[in-house]
């Protein structure tokens, strides 16, 4: 695909995962992903260099996969979690199931960029939610 045609592909579905990242998660071998589906991610006493939340809620469309490497996820074209399956990082991520329509990665910023403290939550919701949990918990543990 000439990259003119991956730019205005990517333009009109920016609820997909990026044309590069899928194809570097193939490379990798994906085992899951989900496209144009809805992402909460919840802040509760956030501090960051120069900002600070207490408590905020936001409500976007994204995409999640994972490989037998790394997790990621999108939130329209902008990437808000990157996690390779190493023990300290992925380690560090609460991950839970809710009612098979929602999956919920909880943890502490600060292991990701020491600038940063408070919690996160990022909540994926879609149909095949125990799937992609099963996935994900088998290849942390």
């Amino acid at each position: 695909m000439s990259t003119l045609k991956q730019k205005l592909a990517g333009f009109f579905k920016p609820f997909d995962l990026p044309f590069k990242t899928r194809a570097f998660m193939e490379n990798e071998g994906l085992l899951f992903a989900a496209e144009r589906v809805r992402v909460t991610v919840v802040y509760h006493r956030l501090e960051a260099p120069g900002r600070s939340i207490r408590s905020k809620r936001e409500s976007l469309w994204g995409s999640l996969a994972v490989s037998n490497k790394r997790l990621v996820g999108y939130a329209f074209r902008k990437r808000i979690i990157h996690l390779p399956f190493d023990p300290k990082e992925a380690g560090s991520v609460k991950f839970s199931c809710v009612n098979g329509k929602v999956l919920i990665m909880a943890f502490d910023p600060s292991v990701f960029n020491p600038k940063q403290s408070g919690r996160m939550e990022i909540r994926y919701h879609f149909d095949g939610v125990g799937e992609a949990y099963g996935i994900i918990m088998g290849q942390i543990y």
